[in-house]
């Protein structure tokens, strides 16, 4: 096990795309993270509210619907290319070559991945935090803030993870960076969107099938406070604890089928 995670992380860091996708991270984080803090000062908000906008401008926006999450996009994309490469490069079989034991090179690649990921998103949290505090008028951390902190660490960890699981399943780089970019971007929304007509259309429950997205589950998680901007009053919306639990049970999902297959295919 400890020959497998010397070479993933090996690996990890001699990829440039690796150090590219982790700047460009950090960097837009730190961009919104600043133009949040300039541009609202305590008087455009209540007193209550003032902690909750420092969270929002402590996370880069993740906090608050209005904003996307564009670092995770960087961190699927990272998770995709941690198994894509080895099939677009066809490193696959030096790989197992090196290390046979194909659950221990699995493993690897999970912790690495989502160690690296981790790494990067505290440096990132470090920095936004430094930027919230010279820039924002009058800015009030509260122990509250952990909640979205750590899903935000958890949402970006887990984007990686499922970008890793579907390169895994579909072996092959390409199509697995057109599913981890279209689905959350593109067909969840509109999923999201038609059950919220449809449930408020139907007195059958439809609309709580939009519970169960798992890209909206994980990124309703970080919200600050939840109960204002959780469905916007207009989908009945489950709780924390569940939006945690269908977020990581669709990710978890991903890289345990990705795994079988791994394990079960040919190299």
């Amino acid at each position: 096990m400890s020959g497998a995670l010397k070479y993933e992380g090996v690996r990890i860091r001699t990829i440039a795309s690796t150090y590219w996708l982790s700047g460009i991270a950090i960097f837009l984080n730190a961009v919104i993270c600043f133009i949040i803090a300039v541009t609202v000062t305590t008087s455009d908000v209540d007193d209550l509210d003032v902690a909750q906008v420092t969270t929002w401008t402590w996370t880069a926006g993740a906090s608050a619907p209005i904003t996307p999450v564009l670092a995770g996009v960087f961190f699927a994309v990272m998770g995709v290319m941690a198994m894509g490469h080895e099939y677009r490069y066809g490193t696959n079989k030096a790989t197992l070559s090196a290390i046979p034991d194909r659950i221990a090179v699995l493993v690897a690649k999970v912790l690495v991945l989502s160690a690296w990921v981790a790494g990067v998103v505290v440096t990132s949290l470090l920095l936004d935090l430094v930027v919230t505090w010279l820039f924002l008028d009058g800015p009030d951390f509260e122990i509250a803030a952990w909640r979205p902190i750590v899903n935000y660490l958890g949402y970006c960890i887990g984007l990686a993870l499922a970008g890793f699981g579907l390169a895994a399943i579909l072996r092959n780089q390409v199509g697995a960076l057109v599913a981890v970019l279209v689905w959350p971007l593109v067909l969840e929304p509109i999923a999201y969107g038609i059950l919220g007509v449809l449930g408020e259309q139907s007195s059958r429950g439809v609309g709580k099938l939009a519970n169960l997205l798992p890209v909206s589950a994980g990124r309703r998680a970080m919200f600050d406070p939840y109960e204002i901007f959780a469905g916007f009053g207009t989908l009945p919306t489950w709780g924390i604890a569940a939006s945690v639990v269908v977020f990581w049970t669709a990710v978890l999902g991903l890289v345990v089928a990705g795994s079988a297959l791994f394990i079960k295919r040919d190299a």
